[in-house]
């Protein structure tokens, strides 16, 4: 039963984001300006869009909008715009865009999905490894699958999909199966030479890169399953990932 109605509540957190889309307009009569509207799909001198990038003579792209936390400008030397959805452009843009604006942004615009994507992975993984390392009895399994759960719904709302509850729990389902916590567990702990909280915190971590990473490729696949040597390298990736961010964390407090 709990198990239910904590899906149901995650659900209904997550609804809200796949029903909305934002709106992103560029600004600027530059070849370059021209070249970025057209890779992104946006509105040209819409000044009332949420999202605004406006190309300035100079070579900068201002970024300015009520979907906008961070307004400012990037210099031109860090634009480095080809047209990749997956360059560093995409993901600077993102990192200035307000929470609530970003899973809105992935589903109206692909060419900021994979940044809005891996954005919600770390950010649940760090949250996650931090619960692995101050663990409350008996709470720490259900708020990390919770912080899972709602992680997988978001992405797979930046991917466009419509979420019903009856379709939520098939894509938790679908996704779960054949993941292989225990496998992944025994990886991560190889990995990480002690064993306690740091440990723990490298589990929490892996597993929820390694469950984001699996969601965003069954979704830019259409729906088709990730195969077994595919979720292999994936864990074993996250688990190196995993064990450095132990590490960072670690160093910081001597």
């Amino acid at each position: 039963m709990n198990n239910f109605r904590n899906l149901y509540k995650t659900f209904q957190e997550t609804r809200k984001a796949a029903r909305e889309a934002a709106t992103v307009a560029v600004l600027g009569e530059s070849p370059e300006a021209a070249k970025l509207a057209n890779a992104i799909g946006a509105q040209r001198n819409m000044r009332s869009a949420e999202i605004i990038l406006e190309m300035e003579p100079s070579g900068k792209l201002r970024i300015s909008g009520k979907g906008v936390d961070d307004v400012g400008d990037i210099e031109a030397g860090d634009i480095e715009f080809d047209g990749a959805s997956d360059g560093p452009l995409p993901k600077r843009i993102v990192a200035a865009v307000e929470d609530d604006f970003r899973v809105p942004l992935a589903k109206a615009y692909p060419f900021f999905r994979r940044a809005v994507c891996n954005d919600l992975i770390y950010k649940n993984a760090r949250q996650n490894a931090f619960i692995g390392a101050i663990p409350i009895p008996g709470a720490d399994m259900p708020a990390m699958t919770a912080n899972q759960g709602r992680m997988v719904l978001l992405i797979a709302a930046a991917h466009g999909e419509e979420l019903s509850f009856q379709r939520a729990r098939e894509l938790l389902g679908v996704l779960a199966a054949g993941f292989g916590l225990r496998a992944l567990t025994r990886q991560v702990v190889k990995l990480v030479p002690v064993g306690g909280w740091a440990a723990a915190a490298a589990v929490g971590y892996a597993g929820t890169v390694a469950m984001g990473r699996a969601t965003m490729l069954y979704f830019e696949r259409g729906h088709q399953k990730v195969g077994e040597g595919e979720m292999e390298d994936i864990k074993e990736r996250a688990s190196r990932e995993a064990r450095d961010f132990v590490a960072r964390f670690r160093n910081r407090g001597k």
